[in-house]
């Protein structure tokens, strides 16, 4: 064990994570090969056999479980270490790791991305992007932007803003489909539906003052949000969208909101989330800030989109 160093801790829970040697060698850039070796050194190290590798992926033995469970907090270890450090010299460096999905990253975050390296210069920025969430301990996490997914009791939360959801369609595709006038109308068009979120495809109207909601199963599905946004651009059908986004794709002529007097109301958080014992070190303080001016000025951007 004692030619174990800090990268091997954090590539195995990388491994425990992914289940995946390709999916963590993609990561890191290298050939699945580079991954596998280091995993046998780790366990030839530990003299131990700490995954089961099938064809179906990878799974922990209990050794491996318990040293994920040990690698986990060697790693949080060295990162307490380096914040406490920065911490005393009141400096902005280092690095921080933003988790956020990929709309949110593609349409607020990455556009604005240039603005936080220009105000903290020794500050490196990794973008974890993915529409699931993700462990802020087990994966690595700093920050984790999320919209609408409640807070565990263990994290600080900054709230970022609020997002509704609405009806949106191609502007080609109406004019080719016809623009419904009721939700009844439904029945007769192409639908998006979420895989990836499966609250989303729970369509709320008001009729007559009485709230109804359709389960959608469309005839279109994607696991990605970011994929349903792009085929009800493309012109594939009428999809369920984030209404913040969305308004900039309609002042653009790129989206039409369909049935928009019918949608029942609602808004939803979006916030900034960290582990409470990490909120002290002055690179997360200053991400926070930078994240709350940068939803700030795109939800400004979009409420006066003409």
């Amino acid at each position: 064990m004692n030619q174990l160093s800090l990268d091997d801790f954090s590539l195995f829970i990388e491994i425990a994570a992914a289940g995946s040697l390709s999916t963590v060698a993609r990561a890191r850039n290298v050939v699945p090969s580079r991954i596998s070796r280091a995993l046998a050194r780790i366990e030839a190290e530990c003299a131990l056999r700490l995954v089961h590798r099938s064809t179906h992926g990878l799974s922990l033995t209990d050794d491996g479980a318990l040293f994920l469970d040990h690698a986990r907090r060697v790693v949080e270890a060295q990162r307490q270490l380096q914040d406490e450090l920065s911490d005393r010299s009141r400096s902005v460096s280092g690095r921080v790791c933003i988790g956020v999905g990929q709309l949110l990253a593609e349409h607020v975050l990455i556009p604005q991305l240039a603005r936080l390296r220009v105000m903290h210069p020794r500050l490196s920025v990794d973008l974890h992007i993915d529409d699931r969430m993700a462990s802020l301990a087990g994966e690595g996490i700093d920050i984790a932007v999320r919209a609408g997914v409640p807070p565990a009791d263990t994290m600080i939360v900054r709230p970022l803003g609020t997002h509704g959801r609405a009806l949106y369609a191609a502007p080609g595709y109406l004019d080719t489909h016809g623009t419904p006038r009721t939700p009844a109308d439904l029945d007769d068009h192409t639908l998006i539906s979420n895989l990836a979120a499966p609250q989303h495809n729970r369509w709320a109207f008001v009729i007559d003052g009485a709230p109804l909601t359709r389960e959608v199963d469309g005839q279109v599905r994607a696991n990605s949000s970011a994929a349903v946004v792009s085929l009800a651009l493309a012109g594939a059908g009428i999809a369920r969208l984030n209404d913040v986004l969305a308004t900039a794709m309609v002042a653009q002529g790129r989206l039409r909101p369909v049935l928009g007097s019918y949608m029942a109301p609602s808004r939803h958080p979006i916030y900034a989330a960290i582990l409470a014992e990490r909120d002290r070190a002055p690179k997360i303080r200053a991400t926070m800030d930078f994240l709350q001016r940068c939803f700030s000025d795109f939800m400004g951007e979009a409420a006066h989109a003409p």
